[in-house]
Order: C-alpha cells, then sequence, then structure tokens
C-alpha cells in the first residue's frame, strides 16, 4: 500500500495540521491531570458510566452487523468506533479493578475477549479502506485520461 497516495483525496490539507494542533494542546492539559489528580476518587453515577460504555459498544455492534449484512461502507466507521470503545473499556476495566479476584476476571475479558474482538473490528476496518483503496486505484487506471494533452 503506497502511503504517500492518499486514500481519500477530499481530506483538505488544513485538517491534519488541525489535528496536529489539537494533539500539542491537549499534551500539556493530559501532564497537569497526571500532575493534579487524586489516585483516589470515588464517583457518582460509576454504575451508569459504566452502563452506559456497554450500551454505546452494544448499539455500535449492532450497527457493524446491518454494515457488514448490506455491505455498506459506513462499517469501516462503525468498526473503528467499535474497536475504540473496545480498548478503552478494557483499559479502564482493568486500571480500576480491585486487585484479587476482581482484577483478574477484568485482565481475563480483557485479554480472551475485548482485546481479540478489538483487534478483530480493526482488522476488518483496514481491509476495507484497503479494497476501497484497490477499487480506486483500479478505476483511475482503467480510465480514460480527460486531459487532451495526455492522449
Amino acid at each position: 500500500m503506497d502511503v504517500t497516495k492518499p486514500i481519500f483525496p477530499a481530506i483538505p490539507r488544513w485538517v491534519a495540521g488541525v489535528y496536529g494542533l489539537l494533539a500539542l494542546i491537549t499534551m500539556p492539559w493530559a501532564i497537569y491531570l497526571a500532575l493534579t489528580l487524586p489516585t483516589r476518587h470515588l464517583s457518582r453515577h460509576w454504575d451508569i458510566s459504566w452502563v452506559g460504555l456497554d450500551i454505546f459498544i452494544i448499539v455500535l455492534l449492532i450497527l457493524n452487523a446491518v454494515y457488514s449484512y448490506f455491505e455498506s461502507k459506513w462499517l469501516v466507521m462503525s468498526a473503528t468506533a467499535t474497536s475504540t470503545l473496545l480498548l478503552a473499556d478494557a483499559w479502564f476495566d482493568v486500571t480500576t479493578s480491585r486487585a484479587g479476584k476482581p482484577f483478574v476476571e477484568a485482565f481475563t475479558v480483557a485479554l480472551l475477549i475485548e482485546l481479540p474482538l478489538a483487534l478483530i473490528t480493526l482488522n476488518i476496518a483496514l481491509r476495507l479502506v484497503k479494497r476501497e483503496h484497490i477499487s480506486r486505484q483500479s478505476a483511475d487506471s482503467n480510465a480514460e485520461p480527460t486531459d487532451p494533452a495526455a492522449k
């Protein structure tokens, strides 16, 4: 796959700069949080947070099923979002679990279910992007030149 040739040429060049700037702005914030947040915190609505995350994952899995069934290009986006939430879920399950049995359970679920599913789902998204890229290359190579000077 040629990384120098854009897969989605409709994306303006300034978008990369905006993302880079946002990353630079976020770095001091992350450092500030690392230095100032307490290591222990009791949270209201802890249950709603975790159930809400699982509901978002369920919705995305349903979207993945629907988009897969209809062979929709939207599967790239929903699969990527699903992978992201699964990785975040695994991370927070493991890092927020209590020592002992809860930690072992969280680590086991992350290792055997969430991480493999995230990687499989991300692989599906990457394959779809690659397939789209290859089909565009094929279409471009089969197209007649539109520039009269190119003939």
